[in-house]
């Protein structure tokens, strides 16, 4: 038992014992363990207190390098509780660039957001596994997200390949719950779901995209393509793991179809796979530039990387409001841009497809 192994101090025991004891009776603790770790509890810990039970088996976990794997499997069983939000970043497991308690404070009282803290983080947990790595033969090439229980929206320009025939849209799939830890070590290979077939797109404007004093892009250039994936895994649990009816699904990012104002000066956040890398939250309470002239991109100084693209965006109640699709050029980016997500919506219905987003 190395010491070097420890990844929890004493006190930092306790707030995680009281969140399972909150969360998980005896059994389905017993079952989380058994179903998504393969350990058995009563070979670490016996008895009755279930205080000292957990107590135990965090401690087993700790004083064997495993509270990485364990916090992963707590956090797979309830996404949306915010504590094991927190112990997955306290291990390095968790959603880089993620505030802290008193950063998430001063975000919401200084966007005014609707939010309380929990919900805020609680709302962070669920996209977690709603929003995915675009692979192409197992390559990361941009980012996109679950709109229904099959359906993933990415920009068009990370599969333009397959509309073009250079490559069979079943070369692509989508990666879910790919985590590493902060030292670059895979913890989690993710859940690699392939994509059956392309159900609509719409390019972008060759002209205005590509050149940004070209004028407005074309309304029906909307940067965005609908993939429909093999199986539903936004109606499967996170890590396929089924431990009893509390387990939740994956669920999906709800598509609005109101339009959204994108007022100057106000937050934008992004959850992104940049440069195939585990997940990444871009927070930036003053992002938005404003739109252009004919509504059709929304311009905004929150960060990216590359393979960003197809990212979803998020005003500061965690309501979708854009895809996210460019960047500035120049050696010295001031913006990014993105389409407002109300259009694309539009022509997903105008095309017949609700129902894959229903």
């Amino acid at each position: 038992m190395c010491a070097n192994y420890l990844e929890l101090s004493g006190p930092q025991f306790r707030p995680l014992n009281d969140a399972i004891r909150a969360t998980f009776n005896l059994n389905q603790f017993d079952r989380t363990l058994r179903l998504r770790l393969d350990w058995s509890r009563e070979d670490i810990a016996l008895g009755n207190d279930y205080t000292d039970i957990v107590h135990r088996v965090i401690d087993h976990a700790n004083r064997r390098g495993l509270v990485y794997q364990f916090v992963i499997a707590l956090q797979q069983e309830r996404p949306s509780y915010p504590v094991f939000l927190e112990y997955a970043n306290i291990v390095g497991v968790g959603v880089q660039g993620l505030p802290n308690y008193q950063q998430l404070e001063s975000i919401i009282s200084k966007t005014n957001a609707l939010l309380d803290i929990e919900t805020f983080r609680s709302r962070i947990g669920e996209i977690e596994g709603q929003v995915c790595r675009i692979d192409l033969n197992k390559t990361g090439m941009g980012t996109g997200f679950l709109v229904g229980p099959s359906a993933v929206i990415t920009n068009y320009h990370v599969i333009e390949k397959a509309v073009a025939g250079d490559q069979d849209i079943t070369n692509y799939s989508c990666l879910f719950d790919y985590k590493t830890r902060s030292n670059g070590s895979v913890v989690n290979q993710g859940n690699n779901v392939p994509v059956s077939k392309l159900l609509t797109h719409s390019s972008y404007d060759e002209i205005a995209d590509l050149k940004s004093s070209a004028g407005d892009p074309s309304p029906n250039k909307l940067d965005f393509a609908l993939l429909l994936l093999d199986g539903e895994p936004g109606n499967e649990p996170i890590g396929g793991v089924f431990v009893d009816q509390e387990t939740p699904m994956r669920g999906r990012i709800k598509l609005p179809t109101k339009t959204y104002e994108f007022e100057p000066q106000t937050p934008l956040f992004i959850v992104q796979h940049p440069d195939a890398k585990p997940m990444k939250l871009a927070l930036d309470t003053e992002a938005i530039i404003g739109l252009n002239g004919n509504k059709t991109r929304v311009t905004y100084k929150t960060n990216t990387e590359p393979g960003s693209s197809g990212s979803p965006c998020f005003n500061q109640n965690w309501e979708l409001v854009a895809l996210h699709h460019s960047g500035d050029p120049k050696w010295v980016p001031t913006w990014n841009r993105g389409i407002p997500i109300n259009l694309i919506t539009e022509m997903i219905v105008a095309k017949g497809l609700e129902k894959y987003i229903a």
